[in-house]
């Protein structure tokens, strides 16, 4: 990820997510789930924003082994320890995280990027956002119904070096 200024964030098509909602002194708490290869760089691209009020607020994945060596790699990239959930739902039940990030397995995305619009989160989801065009559309009703924003990854069709 390249630096952004907090301008920069807030209109670059990377994870902008919940930006918006934030006055400039506001910290967005941003929750990374599913952290394997893609989630692992979530943490990191979303703890390089931390100069621009962005902290990776917890770490969610059902294989412990995996969650426990994440928030090991985590605390030695920021030198502090991100609260861990085995369960995306306790995550979406904490009130002081503001967005989410989706690196789930691929059948998770819609109904974990639905499910997190109803708890009042914004959501970055990575690709794919749905199976099939009923699940996209859900998920595009829930954004609209709760006022989220939700932000469906790519990765390198927003790259500014990608032509």
């Amino acid at each position: 990820m390249r630096n952004l200024d907090r301008r920069g964030f807030l209109m670059s098509a990377g994870p902008a997510i919940a930006a918006s909602r934030l006055s400039a002194n506001d910290r967005l708490r941003v929750a990374v789930i599913g952290l394997r290869g893609r989630g692992r760089e979530l943490i990191e691209g979303f703890h390089q924003l931390a100069g621009q009020n962005v902290e990776v607020a917890a770490l969610c994945d059902v294989d412990q082994s995996v969650l426990a060596q994440r928030a090991a790699d985590f605390e030695k990239l920021a030198g502090r320890k991100a609260p861990t959930f085995g369960d995306m739902r306790q995550v979406l039940d904490d009130k002081s995280i503001d967005a989410v990030g989706f690196a789930t397995p691929n059948h998770w995305h819609s109904l974990g990027a639905i499910w997190a619009c109803q708890a009042g989160k914004d959501v970055y989801v990575e690709k794919p956002g749905s199976h099939n065009l009923f699940e996209g559309r859900k998920l595009m009703e829930a954004a609209r119904k709760y006022k989220r924003i939700v932000q469906h990854g790519t990765q390198n069709r927003s790259s500014p070096n990608i032509v």
